[in-house]
């Protein structure tokens, strides 16, 4: 078939800008999938930052990558785990390539045609200025919560931050779901850079013709209807990240990491619902004597694991290095330990019976997916507003204290894995696994939100 009808064919040339960070690009990335099946010829427009779309994996999507964005100078790593530093840096190297690109692709230099749309990650605020600039019209991606950013819209001058060293267990008055310690925190250098960046991704998201949501109705049903109370444009909660839970053995993206394959094949020696999955994600760091007592913790319950020490968990170290002598030889015949682990893969897997996250909004409705519960451990960002969603509103979760003691760990792990609180707490897993699996099938509300966009993007 030849370019031009090709084009005939389709519904419009959308362009999704992804966001270079490993919670970020797979919705989008998805949701170009989903788009794409729904008949839009789709432009991803992306860094050469890591992690980034191998495009040998999408044959059916034209690929753009910005100039000037060096590996080097714009690691994360090399930010010392202040995000909102890097994200200000990002936005403002990507600005002017950005425009370069968007203008080659208006005049219909590419064979898809000019740009119908432009759709991108809520933390790349820089594509709606361009975008505004050059009148194309613009869609949000938000691939948090809706509840975190309910909690982030809050006026600055209406929480007392105080609390949440002073009162962190009292509850916010014009947010009760949220206690003081609930509140999203990000580690940062500069307060103003923070507030900038924050500023501007609200500003983005109040101000665009749409916002798709990586959430389901069903999860948050109160704090939507809450949010578009915010906002006057449509919400489409359709959570494209659930819809390609595939457990794929090759990442769609190259990764700051590499999979580690032989955990699938030992969880394979586990009986049912036995292992503890332990990750906190792909961006938290911690203390090395916050690594001791998560090992000894672990070592000390006698439940089987499999956990994930990444490299740069703690800062300046492979992470393996650092647990201490003896840990490995004692546990050998009950735990395992890997750099990284397809995630979807072990979560998916029957021996999986309990998940020990950071809370990360991804991590945490995958786990929902597949019905495993989950002891919470937040970090940073949004995850402390996740935890409180896991606990308190799907009760499908424990909280862990921040402040980690071996015994601590042995104690959660043993109430989740062998406690009859642990068997209430599953229960209500599976039975909300149903719900977002309804909602995600053919005639669930997920699809048809979809399709509500669909034709709203036609419209525009």
């Amino acid at each position: 078939m030849d370019k031009q009808k090709e084009r005939r064919n389709f519904n419009g040339h959308l362009v999704l800008v992804p966001c270079p960070l490993e919670g970020h690009m797979n919705p989008m990335l998805h949701l170009a999938k989903l788009l794409h099946s729904k008949g839009f010829l789709i432009t991803i427009i992306c860094t050469h930052l890591n992690p980034s779309p191998n495009p040998s994996h999408y044959p059916e999507f034209s690929f753009e990558f910005l100039d000037g964005i060096s590996p080097a100078e714009l690691g994360y790593d090399s930010f010392g785990g202040d995000v909102m530093l890097y994200l200000l840096v990002l936005n403002n190297k990507c600005k002017t390539p950005f425009r370069k690109c968007l203008l080659k692709l208006q005049k219909n230099v590419g064979s898809f045609g000019p740009v119908s749309c432009v759709v991108y990650d809520a933390v790349m605020y820089f594509s709606a200025v361009i975008a505004d600039e050059v009148e194309i019209p613009r869609i949000v991606l938000r691939t948090s919560s809706a509840t975190t950013f309910l909690a982030l819209s809050l006026d600055l001058n209406q929480r007392d931050l105080t609390d949440q060293e002073h009162h962190p267990e009292q509850s916010l008055s014009e947010f009760p779901l949220l206690r003081a310690k609930d509140m999203p925190v990000f580690n940062m250098s500069d307060e103003k850079a923070a507030e900038e960046v924050l500023t501007r991704i609200h500003y983005g998201t109040s101000t665009a013709s749409a916002v798709i949501w990586n959430s389901l109705h069903c999860l948050e049903q109160e704090m939507f209807n809450k949010a578009q109370e915010r906002i006057v444009s449509p919400i489409y909660p359709i959570c494209p990240s659930l819809h390609y839970n595939n457990k794929q053995k090759n990442s769609s993206f190259k990764s700051s990491y590499t999979e580690d394959e032989s955990c699938i094949s030992w969880l394979d020696t586990q009986t049912p619902n036995s292992v503890i999955y332990v990750s906190i994600g792909s961006i938290v760091r911690i203390a090395k004597s916050e690594l001791l007592e998560m090992a000894w913790g672990l070592a000390n319950s006698d439940q089987p694991f499999l956990w994930v020490v990444r490299p740069g968990l703690v800062d300046g170290s492979n992470g393996l290095e650092l647990l201490p002598n003896g840990f490995m030889e004692i546990t050998r015949k009950w735990g395992k330990v890997v750099q990284w682990a397809p995630q979807k893969r072990v979560l998916a897997h029957k021996s999986v019976g309990g998940f020990w996250t950071h809370n990360g909004w991804n991590s945490s409705i995958e786990s929902v997916y597949e019905g495993v519960p989950m002891i919470c451990w937040p970090r940073i960002g949004d995850q402390r507003v996740n935890a409180r969603i896991v606990g308190h509103v799907w009760k499908v979760g424990i909280e862990m204290e921040e402040n980690l003691e071996r015994w601590k760990v042995e104690s959660a792990i043993r109430r989740l894995m062998e406690s009859e609180e642990g068997v209430e707490i599953r229960k209500t897993a599976v039975e909300l696994k149903e719900k977002v699996r309804v909602s995600l099938g053919k005639g669930g509300s997920s699809w048809e939100f979809l399709g509500k966009l669909v034709d709203f993007i036609k419209f525009l």
